[in-house]
């Protein structure tokens, strides 16, 4: 079985080995589950995102579900899917395309992420501002308890709203409340054609823009002011027919105001920066409206820091070689401030240490949750 870069990284720094068990079928994951009491364990899929919880903890096991990657059922005239939690992105999104349609989502690092994992991490990126997000795009699923018993919650179809949201729950909990194996999702129609308009140009400028398509009649899938080494971006990505898209886009340009270059792109085009040694890797958090002040912060404290924030809803990833501790908390603060947040998903020990998220009010809700669904804390991580 092959695994993540960064998870392979992982265990051959390690001094002891790690146990690694991919059971391919539900029963032989719960045996494996009840085997190891006392255990500390980890489930994953390929681990491309093993270190996103806000502490690192030693772990006796680790338990893939990438042998658990079947199709059980796609009901495409439902636009509804139910596969293992094992299947990889690439994978669905293959099946699915077969019958015109996809699950839109667009994680970071696709080529190993699984659907169990994306949904654990609750870690889709642009599009969640047309499509929603990972707890809008799951139906139903099922998981293994700390205790091996297999439970589920949700169902297959659409209007499902009987009982407590646990989908929801479920998504960005990272392994810690339980073991994922079965999702059911909800699909949407392939759209006929994809394309992204990129404008260059001042961040006062690229935000003056973003700001004028929010309140224009144009419907963009996602919307993402960048900084990037070549300078401020406003990427607009749009879905539909081909001639819709190039209305839109010609819309678009009469909108701005400053001194802008622009460029298009298709699909897979723009990709994201890639792991490099010593890159931390942050998410952050913000009011829509304090975006412009809140990419000027990281370019004071971090300028050649990568930034992508999703100027719908304020959600963000930045990628920041070899920060220091004091610019980091300087940031945090500052975005505490505003109403916002910052967290580090890839960073070494001692910097999640230092920069250690507040939960505030609701960590009291979080320990709860843990104590009922893994009262003897088998799971890693912990989230608090």
């Amino acid at each position: 079985m092959t695994f993540s870069p960064p998870l392979t990284d992982f265990l051959s720094s390690q001094a002891a080995p790690i146990s690694i068990q991919t059971p391919s079928t539900v029963p032989e994951l719960v045996q494996l589950l009840k085997e190891c009491r006392g255990q500390k364990v980890l489930p994953l899929g390929q681990g491309s995102k093993w270190g996103w919880a806000p502490r690192l903890e030693t772990v006796d096991l680790i338990l893939s579900t990438r042998g658990l990657c079947r199709l059980i059922d796609h009901a495409a005239a439902d636009l509804t899917a139910t596969v293992e939690a094992g299947m990889t992105l690439a994978e669905l999104q293959a099946i699915l395309a077969e019958r015109g349609q996809w699950w839109p989502v667009d994680p970071l690092y696709p080529d190993w992420a699984t659907v169990g994992g994306i949904i654990a991490t609750a870690d889709t990126g642009s599009l969640r501002w047309r499509y929603g997000s990972i707890g809008d795009l799951v139906l139903g699923i099922s998981w293994v308890r700390a205790d091996g018993e297999v439970a589920k919650a949700g169902g297959r179809v659409v209007k499902n709203v009987a009982g407590y949201n646990l989908t929801r729950l479920f998504a960005g909990s990272l392994g810690s409340l339980g073991i994922l194996t079965q999702v059911s999702l909800r699909l949407y129609p392939l759209p006929a054609a994809q394309t992204t308009l990129l404008a260059r140009g001042s961040l006062a400028d690229v935000e003056a823009l973003a700001r004028q398509v929010l309140s224009a009649p144009v419907s963009p899938v996602g919307m993402d002011l960048w900084l990037r080494a070549e300078g401020p971006q406003l990427w607009l990505s749009f879905h539909g027919s081909g001639r819709a898209i190039a209305q839109q886009m010609a819309q678009v340009r009469r909108l701005a105001a400053g001194e802008l270059a622009w460029q298009e792109a298709g699909p897979g085009a723009l990709s994201m920066p890639p792991p490099a040694s010593g890159m931390v890797l942050a998410k952050f958090g913000c009011l829509p409206s304090q975006s412009l002040a809140i990419l000027e912060q990281f370019q004071s404290l971090f300028p050649k820091a990568q930034v992508q924030l999703h100027r719908g809803c304020g959600l963000g990833r930045a990628w920041i070689p070899q920060p220091e501790v004091g610019s980091l908390l300087q940031l945090q603060r500052y975005l505490k401030s505003v109403g916002g947040f910052l967290l580090l998903l890839e960073a070494p020990a001692a910097l999640k240490t230092a920069l250690a998220h507040d939960f505030g009010p609701t960590a009291t809700l979080m320990r709860k949750l843990k104590q009922q669904f893994d009262p003897a804390a088998i799971f890693s991580p912990s989230l608090i």
